[in-house]
């Protein structure tokens, strides 16, 4: 039989995708099948290896002496184990960042990355907290704003949007120097310049509440040192509430200083005294005040003192709501 391109195509790409999906390949077997010789098959074989190596696919091919066949092995060096995709899931449906949908298809295929035999598992595990998955109320899909979002920060474009307040009813324009995206308690965050303000603060938009973007042809300049870092951004930022940067400092005294410094990266331990922690934190804004009243009596504010006398008057306000009458 003569062994024309179309052929020699056809059987190429079956034994590909029979070794993708797990099946062996028996070279006397293939040979009879599609009436080749077996040094047909190798070279068959020898154009999917090299195939394999171009295109740099985290597998290869492999002779089970045992079985008589070969096979396609993931090489497993830049896949997510089992465990790794479990925790994964876990964490993404804990964050009910997305629409169900695109959530349960985000969280599908992560599990078809792991062994066959294991993603029942891992599928009946999470059953139930799937299930049970509630949207968040804005009910928008993100995907697409965040990734338009993403490329104007990458090329350092000016972007223009129609921003929605909560309770507004007319959206408004801004122009914007999009710095990146952040997310944080249950939304996505655009932090960006105000390309109309002298002073260049940092600015929280959700980006569920942007109705309308579009990417200018204008590009704005950051210098190296001055270039927004977002790690470093999330380390001072508390609830999203941006504003400007100050050094706060405070007494706790809790039982686990430990949480403070996981809930303020930037904490500093200063001294222990009594039972009591002193710290100082550098933190952006008023967002502080949130976290600051739900430690009770366990937080007290020496520093800025404007911070402090906020916290007095909040205090005596929420005392006020409980007062009888």
């Amino acid at each position: 039989m003569v062994d024309s391109q179309q052929n020699k195509g056809y059987r190429v790409i079956s034994m590909f995708d029979r070794l993708n999906d797990g099946q062996g390949i028996n070279k006397k077997q293939e040979a009879f099948s599609h009436q080749v010789s077996e040094k047909t098959i190798q070279r068959d074989l020898d154009q999917i290896r090299e195939y394999i190596e171009k295109t740099k696919l985290n597998c290869h091919i492999e002779y089970d002496r045992i079985e008589k066949v070969y096979q396609l092995t993931n090489s497993g060096e830049n896949l997510l184990s089992k465990e790794q995709v479990l925790v994964i899931v876990k964490i993404l449906i804990e964050s009910r960042a997305l629409l169900k949908s695109e959530m349960s298809d985000i969280i599908d295929k992560l599990i078809s990355t792991v062994a066959e035999d294991k993603q029942d598992f891992i599928h009946n595990l999470i059953l139930n907290e799937k299930h049970l998955y509630v949207d968040l109320n804005h009910k928008k899909t993100l995907l697409g704003l965040i990734w338009s979002i993403s490329e104007a920060v990458q090329k350092k474009k000016l972007i223009k949007i129609q921003y929605l307040r909560e309770r507004e009813i007319d959206s408004s324009e801004k122009v914007l120097k999009p710095l990146g995206v952040i997310f944080s308690e249950y939304y996505f965050y655009l932090i960006a310049y105000d390309s109309k303000h002298e002073k260049e603060l940092p600015i929280v938009y959700r980006i569920d509440r942007i109705q309308d973007i579009k990417e200018l042809d204008k590009k704005f300049t950051v210098t190296y040192t001055e270039r927004f870092q977002e790690g470093e951004f999330r380390k001072r930022i508390q609830f999203m509430h941006a504003g400007e940067l100050m050094l706060m400092k405070f007494i706790f005294k809790g039982t686990s200083p430990q949480a403070v410094v996981d809930r303020l990266p930037t904490a500093k331990l200063m001294k222990h005294e009594d039972g009591q922690y002193y710290f100082e934190a550098e933190v952006f804004g008023r967002g502080i005040k949130m976290w600051l009243l739900s430690q009770g009596t366990n937080i007290e504010v020496l520093e800025p003192i404007e911070l402090r006398e906020e916290m007095i008057e909040t205090i005596q306000a929420m005392h006020s709501n409980y007062q009888y009458k």
